[in-house]
């Protein structure tokens, strides 16, 4: 699938718009993590893989949820 769009401003820098349905396809939306790769006279656009190790470098003592108790095993669980 390909769309034709054109380059507009976004405070100091340059923005291109992905039309919805090529966000939907790519299963991208706001917040989305990207990688943007220049080739030649190329750019490509990709998600970024999610890093376990990034992730877990953001955690903090104020974002850390607390345990709670989810209740007796409902099922074959094992505890």
């Amino acid at each position: 699938m390909g769309a034709n769009t054109h380059v507009g401003k976004w405070g100091t820098s340059l923005a291109v718009r992905i039309p919805k349905p090529i966000a939907e396809q790519w299963g991208v939306h706001e917040g989305s993590a990207i990688e943007i790769v220049s080739r030649g006279d190329q750019v490509i656009l990709r998600k970024r893989p999610r890093n376990l190790a990034e992730m877990l470098a953001r955690v903090t003592d104020a974002n850390l949820h607390p345990e709670f108790d989810s209740g007796p095993p409902a099922g074959k669980e094992a505890w």
